[in-house]
C-alpha cells in the first residue's frame, strides 16, 4: 500500500516540479519510527533505501516543520554515487500543509580519495546557497564553512578524533575532547560563550566485542540521558531505549525508536552492516 501511494505521490509531484525525481529503491528498505513510551504515540517515522554494498541511495522522511502529520512526507534525500564515491545529493523540503517542495542540491569534489569541498545550491535558479571546504594536514582535518567559521579536527595515530574546535572570527567558541579505552569513548564538551552560562556535557559510549555501540550516556549539570542499542541476530541494529532524569532522580525510559528490515537477509557482509548502521545511527 505504501509503495503504490508513493507512486501516486511522485506522479503528481512531478506534473507541478519541471525537477525529475528518480525512485531510488534498493537492495534494504528500512523503516525507522520512534513512540513516547509514555502513550505509545508515534512522533517521528524515516524511511532508508540501501544498496547491495551498504550505500544509501535514499532517505524519506514523514512529517513537516508546521503540519507534524506522520502521513505526509516532508523531506526527500537522494544520493548518487560514481566509483564509490558520492557526487550529488538532493534534497526535496516541504514545511507546512500546502507548500510546494524545494530542491536543494549539492555537489562534491574529491582529491586523492579524499573530500575537499562540498557546494549546496539552490535548485530553482542554480545559485550557491553554502560551500564547505575540507584542508587537510598531518593529524588535522580543517572544515571551513565560511571565511570566519571553522572546525578543527584533531586525530590520533590510530584516525581517532581527540579534539574538535569551532573557531569563529580567530577564537575557540567550544571544544569538544575525546579519550579512549577498549570499550569506551569519552567526549567531553566546553564552552567558551563567556555568557555565565553552564553548556558542559559529557557523553561515554560504550561498545561490545564487535565495536557495536552498547549504550550512550549524555550528563549535563541538571540532567541525564541514556541510550541502549539493541541489534538483531545480523547485526543490524533494531531497537534504541532512551531514559531520562532530572535532578538525581530515577532514570524513565521515555522513549523507544524501532528500526524494520523489509526483506529476509541470509546472509550480509560485516562491512555492509556497519554501513547501514552508521547511517542510521548518525541522528541519535
Amino acid at each position: 500500500m505504501f509503495q503504490k501511494t508513493f507512486i501516486l505521490f511522485l506522479i503528481f509531484f512531478l506534473q507541478g516540479h519541471s525537477q525529475k525525481i528518480e525512485k531510488k529503491v534498493g537492495a534494504y528498505q528500512i523503516t525507522k519510527e520512534s513512540f513516547r513510551v509514555e502513550n505509545r504515540k508515534k512522533i517521528a517515522k524515516q524511511v532508508f533505501y540501501f544498496n547491495e554494498s551498504g550505500k544509501v541511495l535514499e532517505k524519506i522522511k514523514f512529517g513537516r516543520h508546521h503540519y507534524n502529520k506522520l502521513n505526509v512526507i516532508g523531506q526527500i534525500e537522494q544520493f548518487f554515487y560514481k566509483d564509490d564515491e558520492l557526487q550529488l545529493s538532493k534534497k526535496y523540503i516541504s514545511g507546512c500543509k500546502s507548500c510546494k517542495f524545494y530542491l536543494y542540491y549539492s555537489k562534491y569534489e574529491y582529491d586523492g580519495g579524499k573530500l575537499i569541498s562540498e557546494n549546496v545550491f539552490y535548485g530553482q535558479n542554480d545559485s550557491l546557497f553554502t560551500s564547505t571546504k575540507y584542508v587537510y594536514k598531518p593529524n588535522v582535518k580543517e572544515i571551513h564553512f565560511n571565511s570566519s567559521v571553522c572546525y578543527l579536527n584533531k586525530y590520533d595515530d590510530e584516525n581517532r578524533i581527540i579534539e574538535q574546535n569551532q573557531v569563529y572570527e580567530n577564537k575557540i567558541r567550544w571544544k569538544r575532547e575525546f579519550s579512549y579505552s577498549e570499550t569506551y569513548r569519552v567526549d567531553k564538551f566546553q564552552t567558551y560563550y563567556n555568557d555565565g552560562k553552564d553548556y558542559s556535557e559529557i557523553e561515554i559510549i560504550s561498545y561490545n566485542s564487535d565495536r557495536e555501540i552498547v549504550s550512550k550516556e549524555r550528563i549535563r549539570e541538571k540532567s541525564k540521558t541514556k541510550l541502549f542499542y539493541f541489534y538483531d541476530k545480523k547485526g543490524i541494529i533494531s531497537r534504541i531505549e532512551e531514559y531520562e532524569s532530572f535532578g538525581g532522580s530515577d532514570d524513565k525510559l521515555i522513549y523507544s525508536t524501532v528500526f524494520k528490515v523489509n526483506r529476509k537477509v541470509k546472509h550480509i557482509d560485516k562491512s555492509v552492516v556497519a554501513k547501514l548502521n552508521s547511517v542510521l545511527l548518525e541522528s541519535d
